[in-house]
């Protein structure tokens, strides 16, 4: 994310060339790593794909049977934040392959917009992930 960040400040700057955003992207671990393991990430793709799988196919799930369901609202929750991280993973390539054809402000302030949107849900689904659950994984799962 700070990678992103910085580029699109030089960038604005008139520092460095819009291309420059496009390479970035399509270069970054979470870009890469998604096409070649098919998840959403971040920038340690393998490590929060594996995280990723066992929530979905262990921890959840032991979860919601052992509370009765109590927390089954917060797990569908962090499911749906897993897709809105992958399509904006996908728009944000997008925005700066646009950008890199067409170096236009429109072009910078949509990919600008969409990088700032990826880096506030991300922080905020870790942020909720680690609240919500926190307790509930030591309570039911013991150590992990």
């Amino acid at each position: 994310m700070g990678q992103v960040g910085a580029i699109l400040a030089r960038i604005e700057a008139q520092d460095a060339p819009p291309e420059h955003l496009k390479q970035l992207v399509l270069s970054l671990d979470m870009a890469e790593n998604f096409r070649a393991f098919g998840s959403i990430c971040g920038r340690e793709c393998q490590v929060l794909k594996f995280h990723h799988d066992i929530e979905s196919a262990d921890m959840f799930p032991r979860i919601e049977a052992a509370s009765a369901g109590k927390f089954r609202e917060i797990v569908a929750k962090l499911k749906a934040e897993h897709e809105v991280v992958h399509e904006l993973i996908i728009r944000l390539s997008r925005a700066a392959d646009a950008l890199a054809e067409v170096p236009s402000e429109a072009h910078f302030i949509q990919a600008g917009n969409t990088f700032r949107k990826l880096e506030e849900i991300v922080r905020s689904h870790f942020g909720y992930e680690e609240t919500e659950l926190e307790e509930a994984i030591g309570y039911y799962l013991g150590s992990i």
